[in-house]
């Protein structure tokens, strides 16, 4: 049953990121549009944070989660316009494609900290 777990979750990272990735730029926004693909990044992320991720990669996991998050936060400031001077689709596909990304790893994150908090406040041994 955990073989199935971990190629399940392992599923969901792979599809994850390539809808991150092709999500983000087909979107043609600098977020993806499309609320099917919203919902597969949630749902993906919900089980990469669930099957994926173990308490030694915790620390990494949410360190990069909230680099990702940050990142998509930044994209739709005005510090993101120097890319549109060189290209908009550019920056709108860059956008959303570090958008999509966020979407995926925000679950995921949330679990992380979930399952970290409550394994630091268990006893040690």
């Amino acid at each position: 049953m955990s073989n199935i777990l971990a190629l399940v979750g392992k599923i969901a990272f792979v599809v994850g990121v390539l809808f991150a990735i092709f999500g983000g730029i087909w979107g043609g926004e600098s977020y993806p549009t499309k609320e099917w693909v919203i919902w597969v990044l949630l749902i993906a992320g919900v089980l990469i944070g669930v099957l994926n991720v173990t308490a030694k990669e915790a620390p990494t996991v949410l360190a990069a989660s909230v680099a990702l998050i940050i990142l998509a936060i930044w994209g739709f400031t005005p510090a993101a316009a120097p890319i549109a001077l060189v290209s908009e689709t550019l920056a709108e596909n860059l956008q959303g494609v570090v958008s999509a990304f966020g979407l995926l790893m925000a679950p995921a994150a949330i679990i992380v900290a979930i399952k970290a908090v409550i394994a630091t406040a268990q006893p040690g041994d």
